[in-house]
C-alpha cells in the first residue's frame, strides 16, 4: 500500500487548506518519529537549501510528532536512501529541471511501498500516468508522459488555468479511459493503492 497526498500548487501561499496540507506529513504516518526526505529536483540547485528550511518550518508547525529531514543531493542519494524513510516529498517547480531524471525513477513505485507519497504541482504531475503542465504563457498542447505510478492524468492549478477545456480534450484524446484529476491551488487531495 501506498499513501499519496497530491497538492494543485502554491505551497508558500498562507492559507488553511496549505496548514492541512503541511500536517500530512506527519499526520498520515502511524509512528511517533517520522523520516521525511524533501526532494527539490523541479527547482534550481541554488534554491534547494531555502526551500527546504522553508518547508521543515512548516512541517514542524504543524505536528507535535518527533521528525528528522533529508535533502538528497542526486537521484542515487534518494533512491539510497529512500528504503529507511517513512515520507517521500517532490516540491514543485519545473517540468525541465525534473523530467531528465523520471527514465531513472522506474523503481519509484517498489520503493515507495508502505510508505507516503506528497508531490506538489510538478511532484503530482510525475507520479500521474499523464499530464498537462499548467500556467503555461502561451497555450501548449503538449501530453507529458509520467511514471504512471497512479492510473490518472493530472491538472495542477486549476483554478488558476485560462486553458480548460482545451487542456482535458486533449488528455482525453491521449488516454480516454483514464480519470483526470484536477488540484486546485493550495488544495491536496489523497489517494491510496
Amino acid at each position: 500500500m501506498i499513501k499519496f497526498v497530491l497538492h494543485g500548487g502554491e505551497t508558500s501561499r498562507k492559507s488553511l487548506h496549505n496548514d492541512l496540507f503541511f500536517q500530512q506529513f506527519t499526520e498520515l504516518v502511524d509512528k511517533k518519529s517520522v523520516k521525511i526526505l524533501m526532494c527539490y529536483f523541479a527547482v534550481q540547485k541554488s534554491e534547494w537549501d531555502e526551500l527546504y528550511k522553508r518547508d521543515i518550518k512548516k512541517v514542524k508547525t504543524h505536528t507535535t510528532k518527533k521528525v528528522s529531514f533529508s535533502l538528497p543531493n542526486d537521484l542515487k542519494d534518494l533512491l539510497t536512501k529512500l528504503d529507511s524513510y517513512d515520507v517521500l516529498y517532490v516540491a514543485g517547480g519545473d517540468a525541465e529541471f525534473i523530467e531528465p531524471f523520471l527514465p531513472q525513477l522506474s523503481t519509484l513505485k517498489t520503493k515507495l511501498k508502505n510508505k507516503v507519497y506528497i508531490g506538489s504541482s510538478m511532484g503530482a504531475f510525475i507520479v500521474s500516468k499523464y499530464y498537462v503542465l499548467s500556467r503555461d504563457s502561451q497555450y501548449s498542447n503538449e501530453v507529458h508522459k509520467g511514471l504512471g505510478i497512479l492510473p490518472i492524468n493530472t491538472l495542477c492549478h486549476w483554478d488558476a488555468e485560462n486553458h480548460k477545456q482545451a487542456k482535458i480534450k486533449i488528455l482525453k484524446a491521449k488516454a480516454p479511459n483514464l480519470p483526470i484529476l484536477t488540484l486546485d491551488e493550495c488544495k491536496f487531495t489523497t489517494l491510496v493503492i
